[in-house]
């Protein structure tokens, strides 16, 4: 017999080969997880309203395409804006290009009496950016554009799916959990503690997310507005969708406003007052409103979180960033169901489950 201590090791170095191996199963099958991922966390959120119908005795599988073709019609506005937008830049591009043009030709004029300016001051900048811009350049990115709707409109159809049966079961769980579980009545408790933990962190957290994000949003577009900025609405959805990554998503929100405030905002206190209100709305809304409307309920660290990111991040891209916070919770209730994982489960935050939960 080995010591305990020794079979103890050995677990633990197999659970981190099995981990290895996990990550490197879920990469492969990104392409499949993805929208399933997305739609269990949508059916979650969706969960009471579901229930709700269901008490007010609407037929259950017309709640679920109701609900579906709703969810669904917001993901297709979506992506109608930012296609929207993209027509709006190429209609507008002679104007932008005019713009960046006359500003950098101020900001060579400024610097005229500097050694090697004068060469610079000579280029016509506008037509630099226009070949940029040009049509030839437009036409090589049309596949990779045709290629990134049909990957949408694929996860879109493949997304559907996964709801209508993930809101088909979601109101059913104990049902499910009662029969998974047999006659173990602590295995049910468990279990069932364990699923209501998750669901109510994630419904948590993404009802604040929402809720902070859309104001975000708002003043976003009412500042770009404001100061006379082009594509406002684009920018409010584009602080909206960014806001949901943890950390980073709300600092590179502010950056391509800025960028075009420099461009289109002619005084340069103007400019440092937009800037400004811009940091503050995202400070204010980001760092003070969410943490006290979220409070204790999510339960992770500051360095979970950001760890979470990267590796999530660095698994499925954008979408793992979207949904890293719900991963790690999930992750986080099925290590605290493990009694050898009990330190990586504190590490990682304060737990919702007490010791005579999980015991």
């Amino acid at each position: 017999m080995l010591p305990d201590n020794n079979v103890i090791t050995i677990k633990n170095i197999l659970l981190v080969f099995l981990g290895i191996l996990g990550v490197l199963v879920i990469k492969e099958l990104s392409g499949l997880l993805i929208p399933l991922v997305f739609a269990i966390f949508i059916g979650i959120l969706l969960q009471p309203v579901i229930a709700y119908l269901d008490r007010k005795n609407w037929p259950y599988m017309a709640s679920i395409i109701v609900i579906t073709v709703l969810s669904l019609g917001f993901v297709f506005l979506i992506g109608l804006i930012v296609f929207d937008t993209g027509l709006q830049i190429v209609d507008q591009k002679e104007k932008l290009l005019t713009q960046i043009g006359n500003k950098l030709n101020g900001l060579v004029l400024q610097f005229d009496k500097i050694p090697g300016f004068d060469a610079l001051k000579e280029r016509d900048f506008r037509e630099t950016l226009n070949q940029l811009l040009s049509a030839e350049m437009m036409l090589n990115a049309s596949g990779t554009v045709a290629s990134e709707i049909g990957s949408f409109v694929f996860n879109l159809v493949l997304s559907a799916i996964y709801l209508v049966a993930v809101l088909g079961s979601i109101v059913k769980y104990e049902m499910y959990i009662n029969y998974l579980e047999g006659d173990d009545d602590i295995g049910k408790q468990r279990l069932l503690k364990a699923f209501v933990e998750v669901k109510d962190a994630v419904a948590s957290y993404m009802k604040v997310k929402f809720f902070t994000s859309l104001c975000t949003g708002a003043c976003f577009s009412l500042i770009c507005w404001a100061f006379g900025l082009d594509f406002v609405v684009f920018w409010g959805f584009f602080a909206f969708l960014l806001n949901f990554i943890p950390t980073v998503g709300s600092i590179i929100a502010t950056i391509p406003p800025m960028l075009l405030g420099l461009i289109q905002i002619d005084s340069g206190a103007n400019y440092l007052f937009f800037v400004l209100l811009l940091v503050l709305t995202q400070f204010t809304w980001g760092n003070i409103i969410e943490p006290l409307m979220m409070g204790s309920s999510l339960a992770l660290n500051t360095v979970t979180v950001i760890l979470g990111l990267v590796i999530w991040g660095y698994i499925w891209g954008v979408a793992g960033m979207l949904l890293s916070v719900p991963l790690i919770v999930l992750a986080k209730v099925i290590l605290a169901q493990i009694p050898d994982a009990d330190l990586i489960v504190k590490l990682m935050g304060r737990s919702q489950l007490t010791k005579e939960d999980i015991n």
